[in-house]
């Protein structure tokens, strides 16, 4: 059987596996910017990219809707290739000059001189990760743990050997002086391809650093609100425990669901957000697995430095969420218990006017069984007079007989005859019903 080709998958696929790395090799200065923009339209940012490219003199070489790469050179100073990429929430723009026509001095470059005056501006915003990286050999980099630990203005550095020991890489995740952070990657042997990975890595390690612990702010402006719903709620139980009356009950409702709803807006607030600081966490991880660290005799190494302190947030932002998630579990059960028992109640209320209803019923029927024996005696007392009636004129025509007897003997025949035509009107009239 022959598969057919799907345009869209293709593209997905093209994007995801052709996606190239920038190759470069050492010595290099990359600088590397991101601006956190949300779900907000990235048409500003593609007239930002459009303007920064040009004005750089940059031709495309690779270039999707979500990713760019655009490489030309620079008169006097080396290759210069700009790496664009729109992410879901944020925008990366990574600068790398390399083939340098310029001597080479660890985080001597200033990139702020290539970009257009007003550029960063434009976004309307400062970049959440802005870093600096000298990469070179080691004849090229301080050739000592002390000299390379002095290119961070005296911050604590941390590093680690990465990628089987082929290169180190060094940085404090402190903003410098001149407002950048800064990593120095020394090479000890490694192809363009395998720098050009590591740099990608690392840069992520920085993204997703920064973009995790982005989150705190709103944990923060949360976790109070979260405690006081939880503290209401318990209030809430106790109420339900002590309700006896239908509107006791009913009141512990309506205050069960607009702590429900308050709960809702809660995690309609911060839900996305933790979700989305919670896969950056993962991202981490999975990057700082791929640069397969070695320790640096007496240096923090840089995957323990760094979960040493994101771990703890993005715990904090998994326990919020679940809390979110079992408190409304909490008031939905609470609800639902309170439901039933105001339904029973309410069935209880009806069972005891049915059964008044019923007992009204008998006695109605027996009232009126009553006044249906009174009426036979009635009707019967009326009947026996019309035959009275009838008799005085038979014997005013001259028939002798003893009229009190005649009406005497007639009297149980006319009893029985009224009786049997009720009875049968009632027959008629239950069999109709």
């Amino acid at each position: 059987m022959k598969l057919t080709s799907h345009p869209q998958r293709d593209d997905i696929w093209q994007e995801l596996h052709a996606r190239p790395y920038v190759r470069f090799s050492a010595p290099a200065h990359v600088l590397h910017l991101s601006f956190f923009l949300g779900e907000r339209d990235g048409e500003p940012d593609r007239a930002n990219l459009m303007r920064l490219k040009e004005n750089l003199g940059l031709a495309p070489t690779y270039e999707t809707p979500k990713h760019g790469i655009f490489a030309g050179t620079i008169a006097d100073l080396g290759r210069l290739v700009l790496r664009w990429e729109r992410h879901a929430e944020f925008v990366a723009y990574t600068l790398f000059l390399y083939e340098l026509e310029i001597p080479f001095r660890p985080f001597g470059f200033d990139f702020t001189e290539l970009v257009p005056a007003g550029w960063l501006e434009s976004f309307g915003i400062s970049p959440v990760v802005a870093t600096r990286l000298a990469i070179g050999h080691r004849r090229e980099m301080p050739d000592t743990p002390e000299g390379v630990m002095a290119l961070f203005e005296g911050h604590t550095v941390n590093g680690s050997q990465v990628m089987g020991g082929r290169a180190e890489a060094w940085t404090c995740y402190r903003a410098h002086e001149d407002g950048f952070g800064r990593i120095a990657i020394v090479v000890h042997e490694m192809s363009p391809q395998d720098l050009g990975r590591t740099v990608e890595r690392l840069l992520a390690i920085e993204n997703s650093y920064h973009l995790t612990l982005l989150s705190l702010p709103a944990a923060r402006e949360v976790k109070p609100e979260l405690a006081f719903a939880e503290r209401r709620m318990v209030l809430e139980m106790d109420a339900l425990r002590s309700s006896d009356s239908l509107e006791q009950k009913r009141t512990v409702l309506d205050a069960l669901l607009a702590l429900a709803a308050e709960v809702e807006h809660l995690r309609a607030r911060v839900s996305n957000r933790f979700a989305g600081s919670s896969a950056y966490f993962s991202l981490l991880e999975s990057r700082f697995t791929e640069l397969r660290e070695d320790k640096i005799e007496h240096v923090l190494r840089l995957s323990r430095f760094v979960m040493r302190r994101v771990r703890p947030a993005a715990e904090t932002y998994r326990g919020l969420l679940e809390r979110l998630a079992n408190l409304s579990e909490r008031i939905d059960r609470a609800a639902d218990l309170l439901r039933t028992s105001i339904e029973l109640h309410v069935e209880e209320q009806n069972a005891r006017l049915l059964e008044g209803a019923d007992r009204r019923a008998r006695l109605q029927l027996r009232l009126q069984e009553a006044v249906e024996g009174l009426s036979l005696v009635v009707i019967t007392y009326y009947a026996l007079g019309l035959a009275g009636y009838a008799l005085k004129g038979i014997k005013a025509r001259g028939f002798d007989f003893d009229l009190d007897a005649t009406l005497g003997l007639a009297l149980p025949f006319l009893a029985l005859a009224v009786w049997g035509v009720v009875h049968m009107i009632r027959k008629r009239f239950r069999g109709e019903s």
